[in-house]
């Protein structure tokens, strides 16, 4: 299996990064952590990176994170303010979300879907709160291809600054 690339210039913060406890390790079928995960508070003006740390889930098995496969806040009403996943990516072999916004005072409700090499899948869900220390707000502007694409900051880039993209016009990332 292809171990994680580290990335360059970027690293997921420790503090806001949790550890996805061992799950059973049959192929192919959906797999969930036994207990709730929850993730440090925020507030709405806050973009903060969050990570899922799979090492333990997969010790033993060589396999590593390919995809983060899907991402759903299940609270979310459509409002501006709403908590908002701005990107994710795998990063350092971690599967990474940069999270914004999101109405004070409420428990965010969000669904992470994952793919190894090998071909495990992992439904997660992680509960985040959000701090009514400071008012509503939408989530700050992330870097973005022109049609609208997040670019995660493990997009490979050229020397005269364009992203590498793929033949399905996503980001190429060092993974």
């Amino acid at each position: 299996m292809t171990a994680p690339i580290p990335s360059p210039n970027w690293y997921p913060a420790p503090g806001r990064t949790l550890l996805l406890p061992s799950m059973d390790q049959v192929r192919g079928a959906v797999t969930s952590p036994p207990t709730q995960l929850v993730w440090p508070k925020k507030t709405s003006a806050d973009n903060l990176d969050y990570s899922l740390d799979p090492s333990d889930w997969l010790s033993g098995t060589s396999d590593y994170l390919a995809n983060i496969e899907s991402v759903e806040i299940t609270t979310s009403l459509g409002e501006a303010d709403d908590l908002k996943c701005l990107w994710s990516s795998i990063v350092n072999g971690m599967a990474c979300l940069m999270i914004g916004s999101g109405q004070p005072g409420t428990q965010q409700n969000i669904n992470v879907r994952l793919l190894t090499q090998q071909g495990r899948r992992a439904a997660v869900s992680i509960l985040l709160p959000v701090s009514n220390a400071l008012s509503a707000t939408a989530p700050q502007k992330t870097p973005t291809l022109s049609n609208g694409t997040p670019i995660p900051p493990n997009s490979i880039q050229l020397a005269g600054g364009s992203i590498l993209l793929g033949d399905n016009d996503q980001p190429l990332l060092i993974a």
